[in-house]
């Protein structure tokens, strides 16, 4: 084999090796860039759940807010609702003694009357 032959040879080699350099080059450049993409997916998905996990949580406050003022409101007009029969039942009560004390009366008011005759 002569120095033009090997020198060809030679050539050639490096191309094959400078290819094979090229491809596994690019190999390992798509493996990082697809690491870089599920990484990506993977924080935005994790992203997506927390946003969604602080939304229920302030869904689930804003409801127990609201049912504690329903609460409240619930147990104000129980307390009027109480006031006020108690307050309807007393003057009721009244009234009855009111009636009896008036009938007391006119009936001592006859027997005076009935007394001076």
């Amino acid at each position: 084999m002569d120095n033009k032959q090997q020198k060809q040879i030679n050539e050639a080699a490096e191309k094959f090796a400078e290819a094979v350099r090229e491809a596994n080059q690019s190999v390992a450049d798509r493996a990082v860039s697809a690491q870089d993409m599920n990484a990506q997916l993977t924080q935005s998905f994790f992203n997506g759940v927390i946003n969604n996990l602080q939304s229920q949580a302030q869904a689930n406050q804003s409801l127990a807010q609201n049912l504690v003022e329903q609460q409240q409101k619930q147990r104000q007009a129980a307390q009027e609702m109480f006031q006020q029969s108690t307050k309807v039942y007393s003057e009721f009560i009244n009234s009855m003694f009111a009636y009896s004390e008036r009938n007391l009366n006119r009936a001592q008011d006859d027997v005076r009357k009935a007394d001076k005759k």
